[in-house]
C-alpha cells in the first residue's frame, strides 16, 4: 500500500470505521499526517455517517450522585429491537457545586461547560468515541477582570473554514444590576486554539441566561433573547450567530410567543429551527412545538403539535427518530412519546429530572490530536470502544495473535522498523503482521 498515490489512500481510509482509521494512523508518518488532516476528518464524517442517526447519546445521574458521577451512554436502536447500550467513561470532575452543562454536540464532539469562573478548565471539547479532549484556555472576560457577569455559550461548525468554534457571549452587570448591552463576545477556533475578542459587531440584544439553551441550525447558533429597546425588555426573539460570517442577527418569533421569553427553549427538529413553549394552566402543563419550515423566513413559523404533560410526564428534552419526543417523567424516568398515537416507550433509564441530556450521535475522528484519556496503565487504546464484546487494546494484539503492533509514545514508529510487515484484516480491524 506504500506505493499507492496519496489521493487513493485518502479515498480508501475515508471509508474505514473510526476505530480502524485511528489504529492505522499509527503505521507511519504519512498515514498519521493524512488521517489527522482536518480535510480528511470532514471527508470521513461525510462518507461514513448516515443522514438519520439512530444512535442516541444520553447523560443522566441520580440525585445523590449530583456532585460525583455523571453517566454517559450510547444507545443504538438500529442493531437490535431493544437497542444496544455502550457505557462511556466520563473522566472529568466538576469544580462547581452542581454538574457539567452540555452546551451542544456536533459530529461526535461534546462541548461541556463547568460554569465556574475560577476553573481554568471551564470549557471542554470532548470526543468520547476516541477518548480525546481539549480544555479551552481561560477567556478574557472573567469575574476577576470584569466583576459580576453572566454568559452563554454556543458550539458549532464553520463550513467555510472547516473549523469547529465556540462562541462566548458575556453580559457584564451594570450598577443597577442589569446586564450591560452590547455584551462582550469571544470566539474560540479549534484550528487556532485561542479566543478572539470582537472589537465590533456584538448583538444589540440580551439573551436569557437562566437555563439557556442553544441550537445549531443552518450553520448558525441560536438562543432565546430579548430586545432591550422595548419597555421592560418584554419582546422575545431568537438571537443567532453565523459561525462562518461571524455575524449576529435577530430572528422574529410568532406574535403569540414574543412575551413568553422565560417559557421558551430553542431546539432543532430534524434539520429545522424549532422552539418549544411551556404553557402552564391551572394544574396542567403542556409543551407547544413550533418549527420554522423555511429557514430565515419568519412567516414560515408553524405550530407542529402540542404535548400534554399529563400521565406523569414532566418535561420535554427534544426529538427522536420517526418524530417521537423524548420526555422525562415526574419520577425521573426517560421515555419516548409518540404525539400522534399517545404511545409511551421506556428508554430504560432513571435519574434526577434535571440530569437528562439526549441528542443524536455519530462517531468521528474530530479532536484526534487532542489530549488522550488513559483509563489505566494497561488500557492504552487506539480508538477505544468495543469490537465483538472485547475492548481493543493495542498491547493485546501482540499477546494473542503474535502480531507486531505499534505502541510508541508519539503514536507511530520510524519507517525502518516497519520493514517486512504487511497489513491484514482481522475482525474488521487492520493490524500489522510479519511476512
Amino acid at each position: 500500500m506504500s506505493d499507492l498515490p496519496e489521493e487513493v489512500l485518502f479515498d480508501i481510509f475515508a471509508r474505514l470505521p473510526v476505530k480502524t482509521a485511528l489504529q492505522i494512523r499509527c503505521v507511519c508518518k504519512l498515514w498519521l499526517s493524512l488521517i489527522s488532516n482536518p480535510v480528511f476528518i470532514t471527508a470521513h464524517i461525510n462518507r461514513t455517517t448516515q443522514p438519520q442517526s439512530e444512535t442516541l447519546l444520553i447523560r443522566h445521574f441520580a440525585e445523590k450522585e449530583r456532585h460525583q458521577n455523571e453517566h454517559y451512554s450510547l444507545h443504538d436502536f438500529h442493531q437490535t429491537v431493544g437497542g444496544h447500550v455502550l457505557k462511556l467513561e466520563f473522566p472529568f470532575k466538576t469544580w462547581s457545586r452542581y454538574h457539567f452543562s452540555i452546551v451542544s454536540s456536533y459530529n461526535g464532539v461534546l462541548c461541556l461547560s463547568d460554569h465556574n469562573g475560577a476553573s481554568a478548565n471551564g470549557v471542554i471539547l470532548w470526543n468520547p468515541s476516541i477518548r480525546k479532549y481539549i480544555s479551552l484556555p481561560r477567556p478574557r472576560v472573567t469575574r476577576s477582570t470584569h466583576g459580576s457577569y453572566m454568559f452563554v455559550l454556543g458550539f458549532g461548525f464553520d463550513v467555510k473554514s472547516n473549523d469547529y468554534k465556540v462562541v462566548r457571549v458575556a453580559y457584564v452587570k451594570g450598577r443597577n444590576g442589569r446586564d450591560l448591552i452590547p455584551p462582550e463576545v469571544e470566539v474560540y477556533g479549534l484550528s487556532s486554539k485561542c479566543w478572539r475578542s470582537f472589537a465590533a459587531g456584538a448583538p444589540p440584544y440580551g439573551i436569557y441566561g437562566y437555563t439557556w439553551s442553544q441550537a445549531f441550525v443552518n450553520g448558525a447558533v441560536h438562543w432565546i433573547g430579548y430586545d432591550p429597546c422595548v419597555a421592560n425588555g418584554d419582546c422575545s426573539l431568537i438571537v443567532s450567530f453565523d459561525m462562518g460570517d461571524e455575524v449576529f442577527k435577530g430572528v422574529k418569533l410568532p406574535d403569540c410567543l414574543v412575551k413568553c421569553g422565560y417559557d421558551l427553549a430553542v431546539s432543532k427538529y430534524e434539520e429545522l429551527l424549532s422552539v418549544m413553549q411551556m404553557v402552564y394552566h391551572s394544574k396542567r402543563a403542556r409543551c407547544c412545538v413550533w418549527v420554522m419550515k423555511e429557514y430565515g423566513v419568519e412567516d414560515s413559523w408553524t405550530k407542529l403539535y402540542t404535548v400534554d404533560l399529563q400521565d406523569g410526564l414532566h418535561k420535554v428534552l427534544g426529538f427522536w427518530k420517526n418524530k417521537e419526543v423524548l420526555t422525562v417523567t415526574v419520577r425521573g424516568k426517560l421515555v419516548s412519546y409518540d404525539p400522534n398515537s399517545g404511545r409511551m416507550r421506556s428508554m430504560g433509564l432513571r435519574g434526577a429530572i434535571d440530569s437528562f441530556y439526549a441528542d443524536n450521535y455519530i462517531e468521528s475522528l474530530v479532536l484526534v490530536d487532542g489530549e488522550s484519556i488513559v483509563l489505566g496503565a494497561d488500557a492504552i487504546t487506539c480508538g477505544g470502544g468495543e469490537e465483538d464484546g472485547e475492548t481493543l487494546h493495542l498491547t493485546g494484539f501482540k499477546n494473542r495473535m503474535g502480531c507486531v503492533t505499534v505502541n510508541g509514545a508519539a503514536g507511530f514508529e520510524p519507517l525502518s522498523l516497519l520493514a517486512g510487515l504487511r497489513l491484514k484484516l482481522w475482525k474488521n480491524v487492520l493490524v500489522l503482521v510479519e511476512n
